[in-house]
This record gives structure tokens, C-alpha cells and sequence, in this order.
């Protein structure tokens, strides 16, 4: 899976901006899906990282957003298509991870699906038992994320246990850095 990644944009935002509006760190990636820890920018998050920046986009490409919709690229002035049932060549994703240290060893949690990073591994269940106060803080308070082994540690709310196994579907994953 090709990428071509952009960088993050600091700047002002437009006082009649919404609080939240601001240009994304974002990634062009081929095909239909974003890779592991990545998810697609939402029209919202297209518009304003867009905006007044469109010649950021390959030219002439027109690229998958989520939603089922579209953006053009400076060709047709970044405009954006609802419903777009064409097949894209390109997506445009922004991350969707937190990386975070204990005792000098990189581990991420990664939101929206049970697969690491490239380079990540999902956590084995003693090291997940081991740090387990330290890694469920990042979990979420109401989380439950996959670790390696079909396991899982729960976030602080639910007492930051850890299973060897747990068959249930879980959107997030924890995941340590392949030395």
C-alpha cells in the first residue's frame, strides 16, 4: 500500500470557524481503505484542511473520503461529492493511534480496529499484565482493547484487568514496538 504523506499544518483559524476546524496531518493512500491506525478524513475535516490549500492534493486525482464521499483535487477545485459510488484509486486518511513510553519500550493504541501498526506488534499477555496500570490509562476509561494471544485489557473503569482470552469483537488494539 503506496502512501504519500502530508505534513501537519499549524495557523490561525478563522474566528467564524467552528472550534474544532483545522487542518489535518493526512495521508494519500491507494485504494479503497486506510491501513491499520489510520482512518479516512471526514468531509468536515477535508473542507478545512482544504481550505485556501487546495494545490496540497496531486493535482489531478480525485480521492475517497469517508462517508462514501469524494474530494477532487486542484483540477476541479477541491470540491467535494456526497455519495460518490465510483471506485477510487486513492483515499485520503489521517491517524488514528497514540504512541506512549513506559520504561524506554514504544507500545501504541490503536483506535478503530484490532491491528497494529506496521512495525507493531500487539502486546503479549504478560508484558500486558506486567504494565497493566501504566498501559490501561490509555486504553480509555470505558475501553477494552485487544492484546496479543485473542486478549484483552480493559481501561480504568472497568479495573484495568487483563485476559488471556477474550472472543468478543474489539474496536482497539495495544500494541508494542517489533525490535
Amino acid at each position: 500500500m503506496g502512501a504519500l504523506i502530508c505534513g501537519l499544518v499549524a495557523g490561525g483559524i478563522s474566528l467564524s470557524a467552528p472550534a474544532q476546524a483545522q487542518a489535518l496531518e493526512f495521508g494519500v493512500y491507494e485504494g479503497e481503505s486506510c491501513p491499520a491506525g489510520y482512518t479516512p478524513l471526514t468531509p468536515l475535516d477535508a473542507f478545512w484542511t482544504f481550505f485556501a490549500r487546495c494545490d496540497e492534493l496531486p493535482y489531478s486525482g480525485v480521492f475517497r473520503i469517508a462517508d462514501g464521499s469524494s474530494i477532487d483535487g486542484p483540477w476541479n477545485s477541491c470540491q467535494q461529492h456526497a455519495d460518490d459510488t465510483r471506485e477510487l484509486d486513492y483515499i485520503l486518511c489521517k491517524p488514528n493511534y497514540q504512541l506512549f513510553e513506559i520504561d524506554g519500550t514504544t507500545f501504541a493504541v490503536v483506535r478503530g480496529g484490532d491491528q497494529c501498526l506496521e512495525g507493531f506488534e500487539h502486546v503479549d499477555f504478560a508484558t500486558a499484565s506486567a504494565y497493566s496500570d501504566e498501559i490501561c490509562t490509555h486504553v480509555g476509561y470505558w475501553g477494552i482493547a485487544r492484546i496479543g494471544g485473542g486478549g484483552s485489557i480493559d481501561g480504568v473503569g472497568y479495573g484495568c484487568g487483563v485476559r488471556a482470552t477474550d472472543s468478543r469483537e474489539l474496536g482497539d488494539a495495544i500494541c508494542v514496538e517489533i525490535e
